[in-house]
């Protein structure tokens, strides 16, 4: 039967991988930062328009080039589908749709990184609400 002791050391075993662990926070260009797949992506929404970002694990810019996604968008009661193209420059994918952006939207993008990688995707809420 494990000691108290014992119980208190495991709990201070785990609680640094769960301090370690990615959630949610704001990107280098303002938007919403989540891990996809083995990278990470920063979402960034205005109204009508999407932009993002695409990092490696630690957080470095990455061509969106070779990238193709799509974002389902959930936005005022209504769902539409939109497809990312690459900014002129390379450095983000962009899609633009009927949507407002406010705390309610919720967006899932799918993300294909290069030609014959598999699809991962993420689920981001872009916009925080004011207090």
């Amino acid at each position: 039967m494990p000691t108290k002791r014992s119980l208190i050391a495991a709990a201070l075993l785990v609680l640094p991988s769960l301090a370690m662990a990615h959630g949610p926070s704001r990107g280098p260009n303002g938007g919403q930062m989540q891990d996809i797949g083995s990278y990470h992506g920063e979402l960034l929404a205005q109204d009508g328009r999407l932009t993002f970002f695409l990092f490696d694990a630690n957080d470095r810019p990455l061509s969106a080039s070779g990238a193709t996604a799509t974002a389902i968008v959930l936005a005022g009661g209504r769902q539409q589908t939109l497809t990312f193209a690459p900014r002129p420059d390379g450095a983000a994918l962009v899609a633009s749709g009927e949507f407002r952006a406010e705390p309610s939207l919720r967006v899932v993008v799918q993300l294909v990184p290069a030609a014959g990688q598999p699809r991962i995707q993420a689920r981001y809420a872009p916009i925080e609400a004011t207090r």
